[in-house]
């Protein structure tokens, strides 16, 4: 009877160990399950959130060929070259300012200077043309007579210093459907 008692006890013991050793395979395969279903999700998250980049830069780039296409167009140019000589000279609050612009708006504002900046600033500015074109695509850089203060109200000027916010502007408009966290502006 101990005899078939203790066969009984071992039996009962290994059943235990399998059970055991079952139930671990078990829970390191749901783990391993799990892992590798993270590890797809955060794939597809990092092909959406390249994917959604991909979207704001194409649109960014976009803007880049629109302000090239405005400044060929000169009736709706105009207004805006004009728009930003007026800032420029109202936020420096100088006098006496040297502007430096295009090449092309260098030759077809040439002629007409002094009386635009009349029209736009009013009397008592002076804003003259720097002999030397600046590198820009459109709008223009105002530097004080001094040199010491500037803004540059160039197209590139303007877009890089509002970037970030353009590129914010462009996702939520593109994707304002779709829950941002987790994606490359929300860090």
């Amino acid at each position: 009877m101990t005899r078939n008692k203790i066969i009984a006890d071992a039996r009962e013991k290994i059943k235990l160990m399998e059970q055991k050793e079952l139930l671990a395979a078990r829970v390191n395969a749901d783990r391993d399950y799990q892992r590798q279903v993270q590890a797809s999700e955060l794939r597809i998250q990092a092909e959406l959130d390249r994917n959604r980049w991909g979207l704001v830069q194409s649109v960014m780039d976009k803007l880049s060929r629109r302000l090239a296409a405005l400044r060929k167009d000169d009736k709706a140019y105009r207004p805006v070259f004009e728009y930003l000589l007026r800032d420029g000279v109202e936020r420096l609050g100088r006098p006496r300012l040297v502007a430096s612009i295009g090449n092309e708006d260098l030759k077809r504002f040439h002629d007409e200077w002094r009386v635009m900046v009349e029209t736009c600033c009013g009397d008592g500015i002076e804003v003259r043309l720097s002999p030397e074109a600046c590198h820009c695509s459109g709008g223009l850089r105002l530097v004080s007579e001094q040199g010491d203060v500037m803004i540059d109200n160039t197209f590139e000027g303007i877009t890089s210093r509002r970037e970030n916010e353009l590129q914010q502007l462009v996702f939520e408009r593109l994707f304002s459907t779709l829950s941002s966290k987790g994606t490359v502006f929300d860090g």
